[in-house]
């Protein structure tokens, strides 16, 4: 049969609900927009536990850094001192005694710096790195036209390159408070004479120590 036609109250409730639908459809982008505003804004004002974390974590990888790097002063000492000794009466016996003493004072700022942030200069990886720089540092030397000379001075070098990145690195983070406590500038600047002191006199000795590439002498290996 026929269908019944729709009444007018039927037609004004079903256009009204319409209506609706398309309103809150209209208005959930916004309400949305503000939810997520309203989220971002309490955070931007209350301090999470992440950016607590982050501080924390970033004090505690400074803190790790300036001791690994007191490990790796704690070698070069163990060497100069050692070079110095055997190189007393020799040419670079000076100069090896210079850069003890300049490590020794580049350690102490280093160890000013960890006390300023509240930690001690010892850690369980240090002391096992010192017994090793003192193995290292009887080992160390030779004498001119030996292969444990140069390769004595190459690791040097090495070290001497990386405590320059040391200083470049604290000079991002310096402050005018922590200028009193170093001069990072300066002590870069120290770091390229005592690379260059010490490259010079290496690349003289590999001369010394090396046949001319290209040379017919030969020794037996066997």
């Amino acid at each position: 049969g026929t269908g019944h036609a729709p009444s007018p109250r039927m037609m004004h409730d079903g256009s009204h609900v319409a209506r609706s639908a398309v309103a809150v459809n209209r208005a959930a982008p916004f309400a949305i927009a503000g939810a997520v505003a309203a989220a971002a804004l309490v955070r931007y004002l209350a301090p999470s536990r992440t950016s607590q974390a982050s501080a924390a974590t970033k004090h505690a990888s400074l803190v790790a850094y300036l001791r690994d790097h007191l490990s790796g002063a704690d070698a070069g000492i163990h060497v100069v001192r050692r070079l110095a000794h055997r190189h007393r009466d020799l040419q670079d016996g000076p100069l090896f005694a210079q850069l003890a003493d300049e490590f020794e004072q580049e350690r102490r700022v280093v160890a000013t710096l960890l006390a300023r942030l509240g930690a001690s200069t010892q850690s369980a990886k240090r002391l096992a790195s010192r017994a090793s720089a003192a193995v290292l540092g009887v080992a160390a030397g030779g004498r001119p036209g030996d292969l444990a000379l140069l390769q004595t001075l190459e690791a040097l070098a090495i070290g001497i390159q990386g405590k320059r990145c040391l200083w470049r690195a604290l000079h991002m983070i310096e402050t005018p408070r922590s200028a009193a406590d170093i001069d990072a500038v300066a002590l870069e600047a120290q770091a390229v004479r005592q690379w260059d002191a010490v490259d010079t006199r290496r690349r003289r000795l590999a001369a010394d120590t090396f046949p001319m590439l290209g040379s017919t002498a030969r020794s037996r290996t066997d």
